[in-house]
């Protein structure tokens, strides 16, 4: 059984209601109904959530021990990445970059330009008595050889992939009545598709390609449609197939 389970049996055998047991702990019915269907995210964090289960065994007279054992088995490991996270989204200082001097690079330029200027003075003369005593020269004419195409690769046709056939659809209507219930549902790629609580008369409806996961508070006070065709269930966690039927979770 889980967590959830535990705290609604504990419950029952104390003959209390949500609302009793909201008003003993001063728990909200919303965040109970939601602990007992293995919802702890609206606790505000595993602190908050292992003072509440305290608070409710205390009401209904249970062994706090063992529940807060298996809560901190199956959160332990989510609190623990959760610090690692934490502590890698620590930025590292950052080193800026020294600013190059200016004044020593326009330095080293100005003295290239003079360099290259006294070079310029000097070799001057020499330049024009060479291009003076330069003869007519003949220009020699060369033929660069025509380059031949590169043959190109023929192309192999390639074989489209075959289509998949398409996933076969679940279609699933949840009907509250009596006193509501709380429901949470899942596809089957464990997204969630709703969660919250269906008040009398209001009607949930779900299409999904392949199995659709529901996790309900009450089962006994939810109608359920299934591909067109009504199934009743007394299953508090349940998978509904493509093919029209219900299997336990």
């Amino acid at each position: 059984m889980s967590i959830g389970s535990d705290l609604t049996a504990a419950r029952e055998r104390a003959d209390m209601t949500i609302e009793q047991l909201s008003a003993a702990t001063r728990i909200r019915t919303g965040l109970l109904i939601a602990m007992e269907a293995d919802d702890f995210s609206r606790c505000g964090g595993n602190f908050y959530a292992r003072g509440h289960i305290r608070s409710i065994a205390r009401v209904v007279k249970a062994d706090p021990a063992p529940l807060l054992a298996a809560f901190d088995a199956e959160h332990a490991a989510e609190e623990e990445k959760s610090r690692r996270e934490e502590r890698a989204a620590v930025k590292k200082p950052k080193l800026n970059p020294a600013r190059p001097r200016w004044a020593v690079v326009v330095g080293a330029i100005l003295v290239s330009l003079m360099g290259w200027g006294m070079v310029r003075l000097f070799t001057l003369p020499s330049d024009i008595e060479a291009n003076a005593s330069k003869t007519a020269t003949t220009t020699a004419t060369v033929t660069t050889p025509t380059p031949k195409p590169t043959p190109q690769p023929t192309a192999k046709p390639t074989k489209k992939p075959s289509a998949k056939p398409p996933a076969l659809k679940t279609e699933l209507t949840m009907t509250a009545r009596n006193d509501g219930t709380y429901l949470t549902v899942r596809d089957r790629t464990n997204r969630k598709i709703f969660q919250g609580r269906l008040s009398p008369g209001i009607a949930q409806s779900v299409t999904s390609a392949g199995d659709i996961r529901v996790q309900v508070g009450n089962p006994n006070n939810l109608i359920i449609v299934l591909n067109g065709k009504r199934i009743p269930t007394t299953l508090t966690k349940f998978t509904a197939h493509p093919n029209g039927t219900l299997t336990k979770t």
